[in-house]
């Protein structure tokens, strides 16, 4: 089981539920691809599009990615990093990358996918359990 979660959440408090048109375009996208359960909550695998969205890229990213499991959370919270503290955010339509263990170093690409999709900037950053 992984120790770090890569979070994405709107920079932005955002009062409007987008977690179903997020899972709805994820799936149509082939950004996540069966439904599954992570820690006992409703979860997908990793689909085959989603490594598209992250660096490096590698030749077995997209096995590895498939690998990963993603929860879409209508509401839920985390740890931003500072340079100097922590801020806690408490967010609607934040999505958690579970397994990936650090080894993603550019997430560029999926905050502007979830741009594209709500409407709303979105941030993402690595949290430790």
């Amino acid at each position: 089981m992984s120790d770090l979660i890569l979070k994405f959440w709107p920079e932005e408090d955002v009062q409007i539920d987008r977690a179903e048109l997020i899972k709805i375009t994820f799936k149509q996208k082939s950004i996540v691809g069966e439904e599954s359960k992570y820690w006992g909550k409703p979860a997908f695998k990793g689909g085959n599009r989603l490594s598209e969205y992250f660096e490096p890229k590698w030749d077995l990213a997209p096995r590895y990615f498939t690998t990963l499991f993603l929860v879409i959370h209508e509401c839920d919270y985390g740890i931003e990093h500072g340079s100097e503290d922590f801020v806690y955010f408490d967010r609607n339509n934040v999505v958690s990358l579970f397994g990936a263990d650090g080894t993603i170093e550019n997430w560029t690409d999926m905050c502007s996918e979830l741009e594209s999709i709500t409407g709303d900037k979105y941030k993402g950053g690595w949290e430790i359990l």
